[in-house]
């Protein structure tokens, strides 16, 4: 498969690389094809360096030491790995120091050729209207038909948008990209969630209808403590902390039991656990794996924000 199109929007579009930049391609054994696709397209564009890391074990585990050191030699970094980079020191220091950061993990040859490709700009300019809607905003209410029912304070936080234009020093993103998404305040959610999706590429975290108990900010219980994100929260420090809520605003993802696509998805949200140190919380750990809800009402300081799964600002409905 040509990875071409792709390559050159994540490239051109998304983090706009000049000539003289160095550009750093991560992959691991399971995205070598892809990593190779964009280093290809890279070299035409700017200097490129491509490296292999081993497959994570989860999803906000550090990269080896000789990676992290090598990540702050260069302008861009470019990351279609296995599991998530977006969450660790590594790449919060290598932000902190003004590089560019596209991640991809769990990129797959089919996200390539849908989500990747879509428009970003409408994207940032449909986010940026949610983000004005939920400004100063203090609590947010969740439900969905399934019986998930949680609240959550945001007051003092920011909300951060991933809209796929990566063109500032410091700036780190998601591509295929389109989230509104923030680390509610540690301590303050409370409530239930009921799974409708969390599984990645057929790694299932929890089935469907598994319902995890949320207390001052924490899962505490699961009514099912065999499944695999219980195993997580078990064994990895700090994993059961409530660690971002984010709003899916990309129309040409869909689900497809892929993580990195399923949570960009125009009318759904999703909740993450474990790490949120790099997005304005206070809490690290060497995870941070988030789980997608379809159709839900978002109501934020008792005004509705969405409605099972259709906004109801700015006449914006799917």
């Amino acid at each position: 498969m040509s990875y071409e199109k792709a390559a050159k929007i994540i490239l051109e579009q998304c983090l706009k690389v000049k000539k003289d930049e160095r550009v750093l391609v991560i992959a691991d054994k399971n995205t070598k094809k892809i990593g190779q696709g964009i280093f290809e397209e890279a070299k035409n564009i700017a200097k490129a360096e491509f490296v292999l890391i081993p497959v994570g074990k989860q999803n906000g585990e550090e990269p080896p030491a000789d990676v992290a050191r090598k990540i702050l030699e260069f302008d861009v970094i470019i990351a279609p790995t296995t599991k998530s980079l977006t969450h660790t020191n590594a790449i919060k220091i290598a932000k902190e120091r003004g590089a560019r950061i596209a991640t991809l993990p769990g990129i797959t040859d089919r996200i390539m050729k849908e989500s990747v490709v879509a428009d970003y700009n409408k994207i940032a300019e449909f986010s940026k209207k949610i983000e004005m809607f939920l400004i100063e905003k203090k609590e947010v209410h969740v439900t969905t038909g399934r019986g998930t029912d949680f609240r959550f304070s945001v007051d003092g936080r920011k909300w951060l948008l991933d809209v796929g234009l990566i063109h500032k020093s410091g700036q780190c993103g998601n591509i295929p990209a389109g989230e509104v998404f923030i680390a509610p305040l540690e301590g303050t959610a409370n409530g239930v969630i009921v799974i409708d999706e969390f599984v990645h590429e057929k790694e299932v975290y929890a089935k469907k209808g598994v319902k995890i108990f949320i207390e001052k900010g924490e899962a505490v219980k699961m009514s099912d403590e065999r499944c695999k994100i219980a195993g997580y929260f078990k064994k990895i420090k700090n994993a059961r902390n409530i660690a971002e809520f984010g709003i899916g605003t990309n129309e040409k993802a869909k689900i497809i039991g892929n993580i990195l696509q399923d949570e960009k998805v125009l009318g759904t949200i999703h909740i993450a656990f474990g790490n949120n140190s790099a997005i304005g919380g206070k809490v690290y750990s060497e995870l941070h794996l988030d789980t997608v809800l379809q159709k839900p009402t978002i109501i934020v300081d008792e005004k509705i924000l969405m409605k099972d799964g259709k906004f109801l600002i700015y006449g914006y409905l799917r």
